[in-house]
Order: C-alpha cells, then structure tokens, then sequence
C-alpha cells in the first residue's frame, strides 16, 4: 500500500507540469495578441496564424506563468 500515495503523487505533479505548459502556451498567444506582434501584413487588422504558433512574446516561460497566475480575474 505505500505504492499509491507515490503513485498519486506523481500523478498529481504531472498534471501540474501539464496545466502549467497550457497556461504558459496560452498566457504567450495571448500576449502577442495584445501587442499585436502577430499581425498579419497582407491582411490589415488579421492575425498570422504561422506566427502565433511559433512567437515568444516574453523572454522567459517563467514570466508567462507568473504574469497568468497574478492575473486573474473573477
């Protein structure tokens, strides 16, 4: 029986890491969006879908978190 506390444990921490890799994803779009550094150039006021997968709008992942986890509104 002490398998599954460990078990649990790093099932609990993988979630974490996921939801944390989503939230990052999500908080660096969203960024870019705002700052409009994904603005398309053929198309006046569209966004380039090419860039948005790929920009890095902040320097680090860690200023993505923590910009989303200190921001959040109800």
């Amino acid at each position: 029986m002490k398998q599954l506390p460990w078990t649990l444990c790093v099932l609990a921490l993988a979630l974490v890491v996921w939801l944390s890799l989503a939230v990052v994803s999500t908080e660096n779009q969203r960024n870019a969006l705002v700052s409009k550094t994904c603005a398309d150039p053929m198309f006046k006021g569209e966004v380039d879908a090419k860039c948005l997968a790929t920009v890095q709008s902040r320097a680090h992942w860690w200023q993505h978190l923590t910009y989303a986890m200190t921001h959040i509104r109800s």
